[in-house]
C-alpha cells in the first residue's frame, strides 16, 4: 500500500531539509524557517492544501495578499536560500536540492491572474 504524500507533508518536508543548514543562515532566515513550520503543523492538511493553491472566493482586486500564508513567507525567503545554497553547492549538495524543491513547488503555486 502507497502513502499518499500530502502537500502539507511536501512543504514540511522541504523545510525540515532546509534546517539542517541553520548554521549557515542568517538568525531572520532560522526564525522564519521556525515560524512557517510551526504554522504549516498547526493547520489540516486540507485546509493547507485549499490555502496554498490559492482558491479564491473574492475577485483579484479584492484579494490581498496574505503574507502570513506559509508559501508567501517561504518566497520572500527564496532569494536568500538560493544565493545560500549556491554558494554552498558544493559542501551542501542537499541544501541545493531542497531550494530547487522549494522553487518548483513555488512555480507551481503561482496562479494565473489575466489582467
Amino acid at each position: 500500500m502507497t502513502s499518499n504524500l500530502t502537500k502539507k507533508d511536501y512543504v514540511l518536508t522541504i523545510v525540515d531539509h532546509l534546517q539542517k543548514h541553520l548554521e549557515i543562515m542568517s538568525s531572520d532566515l532560522q526564525s522564519l524557517l521556525q515560524d512557517v513550520k510551526t504554522n504549516i503543523e498547526q493547520v489540516p492538511a486540507d485546509t493547507f492544501f485549499l490555502e496554498s493553491n490559492m482558491v479564491m472566493t473574492e475577485t483579484v482586486s479584492e484579494r490581498k495578499p496574505n503574507v502570513s500564508e506559509p508559501l508567501f513567507r517561504l518566497s520572500e525567503a527564496y532569494d536568500e536560500l538560493k544565493k545560500l545554497a549556491e554558494a554552498n553547492r558544493e559542501s551542501r549538495p542537499e541544501l541545493l536540492s531542497a531550494v530547487t524543491q522549494l522553487e518548483g513547488l513555488l512555480n507551481s503555486s503561482e496562479g494565473y491572474f489575466p489582467e
